[in-house]
């Protein structure tokens, strides 16, 4: 009898791909290192990669995301947040200040097509502002968003695009304006007469946030370069306050920029009127952020807004002077701000003692403090001064203040391009520390064979650096001996001292063991800087 062989399927399922099985974990950190479109191709390769990398994805892409006042940028936006599920993934939207400026602003382009194309990209973000359709999609796109929590004005495109060389995080829109025209849309250095476009587009989300009921956690401006928000620009119109006012009570994060070269009121007490009102309207802060604009004043608004930061009117609390019984409707009462963890302070100039009831005020919650680009103003009943004498520098005097029985809960303190001087009451002597670096005090010793206390004059410091953060045991260490830390190359004396010895009296800051009544209501700061 015949025996038949069975037939073998040879037409057997192939093993499943080697990337498919992999571990989701070592998947994502493979293709953490390639390109952009090589990373959208992996994932267009099947539908297992594409699932597995679909979180890594979202959230490189569209957990924070830059939009600009441009007809095809708003759309996006507007469709990211019918998306869904890219709309749960948006928590942070921003808002370029990417300006399409005039035809007759820009050199002429050679393709006629190109010209064209800007001549109609200009008109499209003009009609968008004037006509109130920027305001209503970036309502759609809030009132969309339920996971939204930061909203961010910024006029720069991050580098953190590691993954794509030299490429940045620009405005969505701003590299194909640039393909289709030939010419880059504004985010540099304004003109005279063109500095209020952030406030034009800070008024812009504040008043979309409003009508769209949304709920962010923080409202962040964030410009590098010489222009700020204006204070027209902290209006809360009457109409406006029903929507808008429980979106700054729940605020936790406030960042600001600040234009002090529009304030013209003379009596200094009533400027800043509308951002103090404003203010007042956002209790529970956490974090606060207060820069000014890069370039300090010689009339001291600065001083005046941060005189009244300072200020309390709770029982036994200093208070500018004034304060007590003004008018609230011309000078707003101080905010208490009962919640705030960290400050942070920049581009100014200010008197150590205002600087100091600052922080003093918030000490019993703060846990951060950051200090960049600050001058400190101190005035000395000294004739002259002593160029070897580390305790004329009123950062070590101010950063002593800062000690631990005073703030208890401060974990981490930044600090960065410092700069400090001090002008005698007596003579025309000014002592000017113009850098204020922060070395290894145990290399400085090594390399100099000093003591680590004795080399503020030295130069060429090693690891010198003008920004340092200071945290756990090494912020406790620091703050017990500042003067061990730094190192101030380059002070100088101008002007001509009395003849005579230095005076044996101390200088208008005290510490913060003084009563407050032994603290000088002069705080140096009508004199104009040098």
């Amino acid at each position: 009898m015949a025996t038949t062989t069975p037939i073998m399927d040879t037409q057997a399922p192939s093993p499943q791909p080697y990337l498919t099985r992999m571990p989701q974990e070592v998947l994502t950190r493979i293709t953490y290192f390639v390109r952009t479109p090589d990373l959208c191709n992996a994932r267009l390769t099947c539908k297992s990669l594409e699932n597995a990398l679909y979180y890594s994805f979202a959230y490189e892409f569209f957990r924070k995301k830059q939009f600009m006042i441009y007809g095809p940028s708003l759309q996006v936006l507007v469709d990211i947040s019918k998306h869904p599920s890219l709309s749960h993934h948006l928590k942070h939207v921003i808002i370029g200040t990417d300006q399409i400026l005039p035809p007759n602003r820009i050199s002429a382009a050679t393709d006629d097509q190109k010209s064209l194309n800007w001549h109609l990209a200009y008109a499209d973000q003009q009609t968008l502002l004037v006509s109130g359709r920027a305001r209503d999609m970036l309502v759609e796109a809030f009132r969309n968003l339920r996971h939204l929590e930061i909203i961010d004005l910024r006029d720069f495109h991050s580098s953190s695009r590691t993954r794509d060389g030299d490429a940045t995080w620009s405005s969505y829109g701003h590299n194909t304006l640039l393909e289709t025209t030939g010419v880059k849309p504004f985010t540099g250095q304004p003109r005279a007469g063109e500095e209020d476009y952030p406030t034009r587009l800070f008024s812009l989300i504040i008043h979309a946030l409003a009508a769209a009921k949304a709920r962010p956690e923080g409202i962040e401006v964030v410009i590098r370069e010489n222009w700020a928000v204006r204070e027209h620009g902290f209006l809360v119109p009457t109409y406006l306050e029903p929507d808008l006012l429980p979106i700054l009570a729940g605020l936790k994060k406030l960042h600001l920029v600040l234009d002090i070269n529009t304030v013209t009121y003379v009596n200094v007490g009533i400027q800043y009127l509308l951002f103090k009102k404003f203010l007042a309207l956002t209790p529970n802060l956490t974090w606060l952020r207060i820069n000014f604009r890069r370039c300090f004043s010689n009339h001291g608004e600065e001083e005046a807004l941060l005189k009244w930061l300072a200020s309390s009117l709770r029982p036994g609390a200093w208070s500018s002077p004034g304060l007590t019984n003004a008018d609230p409707s011309r000078f707003p009462p101080p905010v208490e701000l009962d919640h705030l963890e960290q400050l942070d302070i920049g581009q100014c100039s200010v008197s150590t003692n205002t600087l100091a009831r600052l922080f003093r005020k918030f000490s019993p919650t703060l846990k951060a403090i950051s200090l960049r680009r600050v001058k400190l103003q101190q005035n000395s009943d000294q004739h002259s001064f002593d160029m070897d004498d580390d305790e004329q520098n009123p950062w070590i005097k101010f950063l002593r203040s800062l000690k631990k029985e005073s703030f208890p809960h401060l974990r981490e303190l930044s600090l960065g391009h410092l700069e400090a001087v001090v002008r005698s009451n007596a003579s025309r002597a000014v002592l000017h520390y113009p850098v204020v670096e922060f070395v290894n005090p145990n290399e400085a010793e090594k390399k100099n064979g000093t003591p680590a206390t004795g080399y503020q004059n030295l130069k060429g410091m090693v690891n010198a650096k003008r920004d340092r953060t200071y945290t756990g045991l090494k912020l406790e260490t620091f703050l017990s001996n500042p003067a061990a830390d730094i190192a101030t190359p380059s002070k100088h004396i101008t002007g001509v001292p009395t003849r005579g010895h230095s005076s044996d009296n101390e200088s208008d800051f005290d510490s913060e063991d003084d009563d407050d009544e032994e603290l000088s209501d002069d705080d140096g700061s009508a004199s104009p800087l040098h």
